[in-house]
């Protein structure tokens, strides 16, 4: 999929995620490692007028509730260029990889992954992607990778269990009583990206 005359990418309303305009509308991140597909995901290089391309990934909501929900419409992600995201339920990486895009080279994401097998491809996308950090532990239980993480503006929890959202609170309390340093935005984040992402995704499937 090429850019050029045919494609025209313009910012969305959430800073760090953009929209091609072209035959089909798709929502797509800037990539960060330009030339480099994570899951086989169309590719668009659009031309500057100072002649220099840059390269964005589609981001597909059939792949991702994240990208399900910025298209359904939700008011807030919480997440921008320079943000430190602590990521639960991380997969193989392919929401993660767009976040990473989403928060640029200033911001961070701490990948939170369970299993082992998924682990292993999310440890070799973060090869390429200097602003992930893979740990490969349960994220229910943070007393194992809280020396890992350090200050997160966000906590976003994606983990496969019909009780993610208690999931992610335990651990935003347990990391406030630590001292661990979380901004006074995670409560917020926390709440409402849980929330609004289960109305979204019940509402739009």
């Amino acid at each position: 999929m090429k850019g050029g005359s045919k494609v025209i990418v313009e910012q969305h309303r959430h800073e760090g995620v953009f929209i091609a305009k072209g035959k089909e509308d798709a929502l797509c991140t800037k990539n960060m490692v330009p030339g480099e597909a994570v899951y086989n995901e169309k590719r668009i290089s659009v031309q500057n007028e100072d002649g220099t391309k840059v390269e964005y990934r589609v981001w597909n909501p059939f792949r991702s509730k994240l990208a399900a929900a910025i298209l359904g419409g939700v008011d807030n992600i919480w997440m921008k260029p320079g943000s430190r995201v602590l990521y639960l339920g991380a997969a193989s990486g392919t929401t993660v990889s767009h976040v990473s895009d989403l928060v640029g080279p200033t911001g961070v994401v701490y990948a939170v992954e369970f299993s082992h097998r998924s682990g292993r491809d999310l440890v070799n996308m973060a090869k390429k992607r200097t602003n992930v950090i893979p740990i490969i532990e349960d994220a229910r239980h943070p007393a194992k990778y809280r020396m890992l993480v350090a200050m997160v503006d966000v906590i976003f929890s994606d983990v496969a269990q019909p009780d993610q959202v208690c999931i992610a609170f335990a651990i935003f309390w347990y990391c406030l009583f630590l001292r661990i340093s979380i901004k006074l935005s995670t409560v917020i984040s926390c709440v409402f990206v849980a929330s609004e992402l289960v109305s979204y995704i019940v509402s739009k499937f």
